[in-house]
């Protein structure tokens, strides 16, 4: 098997928080390599529409007041150490982004223009294109990539993490034509991103697979808070896939949530009306659909002025598809959106395997808790992004108990067990239908035990399909053994959160999760 020559630090995922850390880190005058298993440019980060949320405008906003909506929207889950680093340290990483030739939409007086959206008290979400951002943000940071002496293989796709002496020290890689390699390095960088395409109906494309966190869990790195995947709650009832996203801005810019009788019903939901949390919003339409039996709610946003130009990639959508939303309500449905869990990280990024860190969607930092507030994924990849290679220049490759690393066992990880199941092989789309029936938005322990049961009888052959197998397999589990609603969590079994259960379901080397109580809040670096 051919082995490529080591480099300093190996990223895999092309999104916001790979291409950050890959450009920090060559920056900084070290080797880098770049993984990615489509073209450099295609990641979930391209398709993100609402913009990126931070206290830019001292006058109206702070930190203070960003923690407040970011632990709010969480449901007693943040990390409050975390969380606390997201909005302090996150306008500067904005800045640095615009530094990196980013291009924000700006008004008429040329300064920065804002926009709310759902669990925000203020208006502090940029944006680029209208509810382009998350391509403008991926063509900054390619085009940065590009100037840098980074290396890039694209369509390659990472297999398994590469350890030796308790320590990461790569991954096995296939390329483009089907040839195995031992990719080695002396960091190792996740950032993968999320795991929709578990789920039949998604906002996320087809590469989301979950890939960085059932290479974690086959090497028994710490994982964590996977039960929590966030649905959003309006995407476009359409049958194109992924699900056309209908953006919370359009909310936060004055559109309305009806039921199919044209009542306006969030204001009896929550104090928040039509700009509740995510988790709040996707639970009170589902509940509708399964109550009475039909396929989407209604979105009016016929009261936005100048929508093509606010708007103009949700109005290419709506018009390809023969809506007008200047007059047309608009059918809605929650999809599968944002795994708020992942590989358990330091404040740094730092995973529970010395020399392996996490980042982005792909980590679980602590940041999201149970719910993760609108716009503060891209955020996410640019704060902990630079951590990493802050902690990798300072010389770090161990964990620290520190995040949600506090109370998590930081011995050398043990693989799982492995054990012939006999199961059968399984396209895709029958394993994304059990998950959406049995383990979505709203589950209790029949249908959790009928996902269990389902997914134990399968052995999916296919590589991008038996990743979505096994974040499921943990996601399952989880659901069951967190026995309230919380968050994106809904149990109909047990409607209401419970204190015994303030804290994290992590999995190690067990097949089962063992839960850790949230600690007390403690200093960061």
């Amino acid at each position: 098997m051919p082995a490529e020559p080591a480099t300093d630090v190996l990223v895999l995922g092309s999104g916001v928080a790979g291409l950050s850390v890959a450009i920090g880190a060559a920056r900084a005058g070290l080797a880098v390599t770049v993984l990615t298993k489509g073209e450099l440019t295609s990641s979930a980060t391209w398709y993100a529409q609402g913009g990126v949320a931070a206290a830019l405008e001292e006058d109206v906003d702070s930190p203070a007041l960003h923690l407040s909506d970011t632990i709010s929207a969480g449901a007693g889950l943040c990390d409050l150490d975390a969380a606390r680093i997201l909005v302090t340290e996150g306008p500067d990483r904005v800045r640095d982004l615009i530094g990196l030739g980013a291009e924000f939409d700006r008004g008429t007086d040329r300064d920065l223009a804002y926009t709310r959206e759902g669990g925000h008290s203020v208006a502090r979400i940029v944006h680029a294109g209208g509810d382009a951002t998350g391509a403008e943000i991926e063509r900054a940071l390619v085009d940065a990539v590009r100037h840098t002496a980074s290396t890039v293989h694209e369509r390659w796709f990472g297999l398994e993490l590469r350890v030796a002496d308790g320590v990461c020290v790569g991954v096995r890689a296939v390329d483009p034509d089907g040839a195995t390699y031992d990719l080695s390095a002396r960091h190792t960088v996740l950032a993968t991103g999320g795991a929709g395409q578990c789920f039949a109906v998604t906002t996320n494309p087809a590469l989301s697979t979950g890939d960085g966190v059932a290479m974690a869990r086959r090497a028994g790195v710490a994982v964590a808070d996977v039960e929590f995947m966030q649905f959003h709650p309006t995407a476009l009832d359409h049958p194109s896939m992924p699900r056309p996203l209908l953006s919370e801005a359009l909310r936060g810019e004055g559109a309305v949530l009806r039921d199919e009788r044209g009542v306006a019903f969030m204001a009896d939901e929550h104090p928040d009306g039509d700009l509740a949390p995510r988790d709040v919003v996707a639970r009170a339409i589902t509940r509708r659909l399964n109550d009475r039996d039909l396929a989407h709610l209604w979105l009016d946003a016929t009261g936005i002025p100048d929508f093509p130009a606010r708007f103009p990639t949700i109005w290419r959508a709506c018009r390809s598809v023969g809506l007008d939303p200047r007059r047309d309500w608009l059918p809605v449905a929650p999809a599968a959106h944002y795994l708020s869990g992942g590989v358990c990280a330091d404040l740094d990024g730092a995973t529970t395997l010395p020399a392996l860190w996490a980042c982005g969607e792909t980590a679980c930092s602590g940041v999201h808790g149970a719910n993760r507030l609108a716009s503060n994924s891209l955020l996410d990849g640019l704060v902990f992004g630079s951590r990493c290679v802050d902690a990798i220049l300072e010389g770090k490759d161990h964990p620290d108990a520190t995040g949600v690393l506090r109370g998590v066992d930081l011995t050398t990880p043990t693989p799982p067990a492995t054990t012939a199941t006999g199961g059968r092989d399984v396209r895709r789309e029958e394993l994304q239908r059990i998950m959406t029936r049995d383990a979505g938005v709203l589950r209790d322990r029949a249908s959790l035990t009928r996902a269990r049961d389902a997914l134990a009888a399968l052995a999916p052959v296919d590589r991008e399909v038996a990743n979505l197998h096994a974040v499921g397999v943990a996601l399952v589990e989880a659901a069951l053994a967190r026995r309230e609603s919380r968050g994106t969590h809904t149990r109909l079994d047990y409607p209401d959160a419970d204190p015994a259960f303030a804290g994290r379901l992590v999995f190690g080397a067990g097949a089962e999760p063992t839960f850790v109580r949230l600690p007390e809040p403690a200093g960061t670096r």
